[in-house]
C-alpha cells in the first residue's frame, strides 16, 4: 500500500492545490498531509486519519474509478463505509417511489445532503467563492442537484407548491426537431425552430421567451430575460458592452471532470462522432464573477474542452439514458439541466453538463449594414439557419485538423479570429469589439458570448472577400444585409425566417446597445398595435 501517498499527491496536483490549500479545505495541517503523501502514517488508517481521508476523497476524486482506486490503496473497505461516507464518495442511494418508507427516507437524505452542502459552502466562503477549486464547485453542485431532486419529490408527496418537474420532459412541453443524420453525419438542430412564432405574437419585450427557455429557467429556479431559446446569463450595463480592459480571463490547464454517468455515455457514443468529425480543442465556462462583487473587472474562469467531449453528449440530451434516485430513466437535460444556469460564482456551483463557449458576432459595416449569413449544409449545428452575423467556437491551444491551433486568449481574440476566418477581414479593419452579454442556448446548453463588431469596410467589400478569400467560406451558403435603423431591424426580427436560436436575441441586443431598451420596447409595442389595427 506504499503507493497511496503518491496517488494522493497526484490527485492534489490535478486539482491544482498546494498542501497548504488542501489542508485549509479539510481542516488539518500541512505536516499531516505531507506525512500521508510520504507514506509516513501506518495503515490501516483509523479514527481521525480515516475520517480525514474520506473528506479528501470527497473533494479530490472526480470519478467512480478514482474513488475505487483511492479506497483500495488506502485499505478502506467500502462495505464498512457509513451511509454519510458513501454519499460523500458519490455512491448515490436508490429510493423507489410509492413505498411506505419513501417520505421518511427522503427526509433523512434531505438532512444529510443539506449538512454536507453547508459544510462545503462554508469552506468556499473561507477560501473566497471565486477562488474555490473547480473540484469543490463540482461537488457543491452535485450535492445541490441531488438535494433539489429530493425536495421536489417531497413537495409532490406533500402536495406542496413546487411540483416535481422531473416528471415532465421538456420536449413534451415544447416540441423541437432536435437532430438527424445528413449524409450519415449527426447534425444537431436541423430545421430547428421552423415553427417558432413567439416573437410574431409578442407585444412586449418580456413575452419573447420560448417554452423551452421558460422550462429551463423553472428547472433552475431562476428568472432571466430570454428571446426564443436564448437566455441571458449576464449582460453589460444597459448593453453598452464590455471592452477588453473590463474583463479578466483565467484559463485552467486541465479539463473539468463530469459525473460518472455522463462519462459513460461519452464513451458509448464516441465512435459515431469520430467517423465524421475531428477533435478540435475548445473551452468551457467554469464560473463568472460580476465586477461589483469583488473586483473592478468581470472575472471569467475557463477550462479546456474537446469537441468530442461535448458532441458525444449533445445530440442525446433528451433521450432517457440516465437514472434518477428512484431508478427510473430520465434524460441528461432532466437530470442536470437545472445546473446549466449556475455558472456565476455567487451561485457557488457550475454546470455539470460540458458545453462549449461560442463567440457570436453581430457585424456592423462601415455603411451601417448588419451582416446576415445562412449556415451551410456542412456544419454540425443548425444547417440552413440564418445567423446575425456569425458563430465560432472559442479555441483552446492544441492540434486540430492537421495543424497547430494557438487558441484564443479571451472573448475579444475569439471574435477577431472569427471575423477573419468567416469573412477574410483583417484585424486592422476592425474598429471595435464589445462584449454585450453571455447567454445560455437551450438546445446545446452552450455559453454564447454575444459581441458587437464594428468594421471600417463596406458590406459589398465584405461580400467580395467572403466569396473569394474567406478561409471558412464553406460554412455559409448565402450572405444578406439589413440596415441598422430601428424599424428595419424590428421588421427583420418579426419576419418569418428560419433563425439560428440566438439570432433574434443578438439583433435585439444590438438595438438595446444602439437605441436603448425603452425605445426598443416602445417600438415593438407600437408595431404590435399597428398590426392589430390593420386586422
Amino acid at each position: 500500500m506504499r503507493y497511496f501517498g503518491a496517488f494522493l499527491a497526484n490527485l492534489r496536483s490535478s486539482a491544482n492545490l498546494s498542501l497548504e490549500e488542501l489542508a485549509k479545505l479539510v481542516d488539518t495541517s500541512r505536516s499531516t498531509l505531507s506525512r500521508i503523501e510520504n507514506n509516513d502514517v501506518p495503515q490501516p488508517f483509523k479514527g481521525s486519519i480515516r475520517k480525514l481521508l474520506i473528506c479528501i476523497a470527497e473533494l479530490l476524486c472526480t470519478s467512480r474509478t478514482e474513488i475505487e482506486r483511492y479506497l483500495n490503496l488506502a485499505g478502506i473497505d467500502r462495505a464498512l463505509l457509513t451511509e454519510v461516507e458513501e454519499i460523500q464518495l458519490g455512491f448515490l442511494p436508490r429510493v423507489p417511489r410509492n413505498t411506505p418508507e419513501e417520505a421518511s427516507t427522503l427526509e433523512h437524505l434531505e438532512r444529510i445532503y443539506t449538512q454536507l452542502l453547508r459544510n462545503l459552502e462554508k469552506k468556499e466562503i473561507e477560501l473566497g467563492v471565486g477562488n474555490a477549486p473547480p473540484t469543490v464547485k463540482l461537488k457543491t453542485q452535485e450535492y445541490r442537484n441531488t438535494l433539489q431532486e429530493i425536495q421536489r419529490r417531497l413537495n409532490k408527496l406533500y402536495n406542496r407548491v413546487d411540483a416535481d418537474l422531473m416528471d415532465t420532459h421538456p420536449v413534451q412541453e415544447a416540441p423541437v426537431y432536435y437532430a438527424e443524420r445528413i449524409g450519415e453525419r449527426i447534425v444537431v438542430g436541423s430545421q430547428y425552430g421552423e415553427n417558432q412564432e413567439a416573437l410574431l405574437k409578442a407585444s412586449s419585450l418580456y413575452d419573447l421567451a420560448s417554452d423551452n427557455a421558460r422550462w429551463l429557467m423553472h428547472l433552475a429556479n431562476v428568472e432571466r430575460f430570454a428571446i426564443d431559446d436564448c437566455i441571458i446569463l449576464v449582460n453589460s450595463e444597459n448593453f453598452k458592452g464590455w471592452e477588453p480592459h473590463e474583463i479578466r480571463t483565467t484559463i485552467l490547464t486541465k479539463p473539468l471532470p463530469i459525473p460518472d454517468d455522463l462519462a459513460t455515455i461519452q464513451k458509448e457514443k464516441l465512435p459515431s462522432v469520430e467517423k465524421h468529425y475531428f477533435n478540435a480543442p475548445h473551452y468551457r465556462l467554469v464560473s463568472c464573477t460580476p465586477a461589483f462583487l469583488e473586483h473592478l473587472r468581470d472575472n471569467y474562469v475557463l477550462a479546456p474542452l474537446d469537441f468530442y467531449d461535448y458532441f458525444s453528449l449533445n445530440p442525446y440530451f433528451d433521450e432517457p439514458l440516465l437514472t434518477a434516485l428512484d431508478g427510473s430513466k430520465i434524460s441528461i437535460r432532466q437530470k442536470y439541466g437545472n445546473t446549466a444556469l449556475t455558472y456565476s460564482s455567487t451561485d457557488k456551483g457550475t454546470s455539470l453538463i460540458p458545453a462549449p463557449i461560442s463567440i457570436q458576432g453581430v457585424v456592423i459595416t462601415e455603411d451601417e449594414e448588419i451582416l446576415l449569413m445562412q449556415r451551410s449544409l456542412f456544419v454540425a449545428f443548425y444547417p440552413y439557419h440564418w445567423s446575425a452575423s456569425f458563430e465560432v467556437t472559442m479555441n483552446a491551444p492544441g492540434f486540430a485538423n492537421n495543424r497547430v491551433q494557438k487558441g484564443d486568449a479571451n472573448f475579444f481574440a475569439g471574435a477577431t479570429r472569427g471575423i477573419e476566418e468567416e469573412f477574410a477581414v483583417s484585424e486592422d479593419e476592425v474598429e471595435s469589439v464589445r462584449v454585450l452579454s453571455l447567454n445560455v442556448e437551450y438546445l446545446t446548453l452552450s455559453i454564447d458570448v454575444i459581441t458587437l463588431i464594428k468594421l471600417s469596410i463596406t458590406a459589398e467589400e465584405i461580400r467580395q472577400r467572403w466569396l473569394l478569400k474567406a478561409a471558412h467560406r464553406e460554412e455559409a451558403s448565402r450572405l444578406a444585409t439589413i440596415s441598422t435603423d430601428l424599424e428595419s431591424v424590428i421588421d427583420k426580427i418579426f419576419s418569418k425566417t428560419l433563425w439560428h436560436p440566438t439570432s433574434r436575441m443578438r439583433l435585439a441586443q444590438f438595438l438595446f446597445h444602439r437605441y436603448g431598451i425603452d425605445a426598443v420596447s416602445q417600438a415593438i409595442k407600437a408595431r404590435k398595435q399597428a398590426q392589430e389595427r390593420i386586422r
